[in-house]
């Protein structure tokens, strides 16, 4: 697996690319300093996944994640970031990120995301970014309808439900949560297709915003294991 790194701070690459290789030490990682030397790594050798700062001087790294997309679509790029305010979130996802961390994330988190991005799982977000977001989506449907506070709706999900909707709302894929749970990945995407319908979401990000307003937890029992 090849693995590119691209922030403007050397140390903030360097300590990456450390945390990165000793997660998955078979993996070939490379550092760029920006955007354009990004371009030209990929294009010399594409990476099976990129980690991209948000804020750099020449290109920024929302405007870095337009341009792989277009050229690689099929190459997950995950976003980092100090800033965690909804708008940047919400251009990252819509245009094609796999993923919105902090750099206060822990190596773990990081690892979890790098899995979950290579097996296509879904979005994987930090849960302060989860909580702006849905803060932000709150806050729009508090001005729109004129109402003080937010309104919480009771759904009618089954405990095993509650369950995988904790799992997923910590970033986790299918294989993790089947993994956690005891389940087949078959039944957790049958569970999660119900989950979507009575929530009245379309995708595991809105889902975990939603996960936020339920204040659905880690279900108990649940064994809190990386990939």
């Amino acid at each position: 697996m090849r693995i590119l790194i691209v922030d403007d701070h050397a140390l903030v690459r360097r300590g990456m690319s450390f945390v990165v290789k000793e997660g998955f030490p078979d993996a070939d990682v490379v550092e760029a300093e920006g955007a354009a030397a990004a371009l030209e790594v990929m294009r010399v050798k594409a990476a099976d996944l990129a980690l991209v700062d948000v804020r750099m001087p020449d290109l920024d790294g929302l405007e870095l994640l337009r341009a792989m997309k277009l050229e690689w679509p099929s190459v997950p790029v995950i976003m980092l970031s100090t800033y965690e305010n909804a708008p940047y979130v919400k251009r990252a996802l819509s245009d094609g990120a796999a993923g919105y961390l902090l750099k206060d994330a822990t190596p773990e988190d990081l690892g979890q995301a790098i899995n979950v991005a290579i097996s296509g799982g879904g979005n994987v977000l930090s849960p302060r970014v989860i909580q702006n977001l849905f803060e932000d989506v709150e806050s729009q449907g508090q001005s729109s309808n004129g109402h003080g506070r937010p309104r919480r709706t009771e759904y009618n999900l089954t405990q095993r439900e509650h369950d995988i909707l904790a799992l997923l709302s910590e970033g986790r894929s299918n294989r993790s949560i089947a993994g956690n749970l005891y389940l087949s990945e078959k039944t957790v995407k049958a569970h999660l297709a119900a989950i979507f319908r009575k929530l009245g979401v379309t995708n595991r990000t809105q889902a975990a915003m939603m996960a936020v307003q339920l204040g659905v937890g880690p279900p108990q029992g649940a064994i809190a294991g990386n990939e």
